[in-house]
């Protein structure tokens, strides 16, 4: 039973769970991976993005013990939908990968896709995921016009 202290359990974690009585686990493992973020979100962002269905969160769970944990966007383009892993902590991911995969084909995701540094991409590409092009950024402040000639 997903929701007793002796679950055992590899998917998408359901959200009364995820944000009740797993989300202290969640959190603390999530936490972890927002330093490598560019400050997008904030830790109860996530929280509210899993509350409000629009971000949901996928783990392996041995025990009762959060050992891994993605959060996930589906995002649409035009053309294509992917899903978008946000961040990701903890151990056993390898074990996620097929519940990644069964998810992105729920949600009709053409594929899956991260932002990550190379080490964490090293771990990806040795689970079959191709490292196709990397993220250039140029942060932006909107109060300094130096870039006008």
């Amino acid at each position: 039973k997903i929701d007793s202290p002796a679950m055992n359990y590899v998917g998408v974690i359901p959200k009364d769970l995820a944000i009740g009585a797993l989300w202290p686990q969640i959190a603390s493992l999530i936490s972890k991976a927002l330093p490598y973020g560019k400050g997008e979100h904030t830790i109860d962002d996530v929280r509210d993005g899993i509350a409000s269905g629009q971000v949901f969160a996928l783990g392996v769970v041995e025990r009762g013990i959060v050992e891994f944990v993605v959060t996930s966007v589906l995002v649409e383009f035009p053309r294509k939908k992917v899903l978008y892993v946000q961040y990701g902590a903890g151990k056993g991911g390898k074990r996620a990968k097929s519940a990644l995969i069964d998810a992105a084909k729920i949600l009709k995701a053409d594929w899956i896709e991260t932002r990550c540094r190379e080490s964490v991409a090293a771990l990806y590409r040795r689970v079959g995921f191709d490292t196709s092009y990397c993220v250039a950024i140029l942060e932006v402040n909107p109060n300094d016009n130096s870039h006008k000639v």
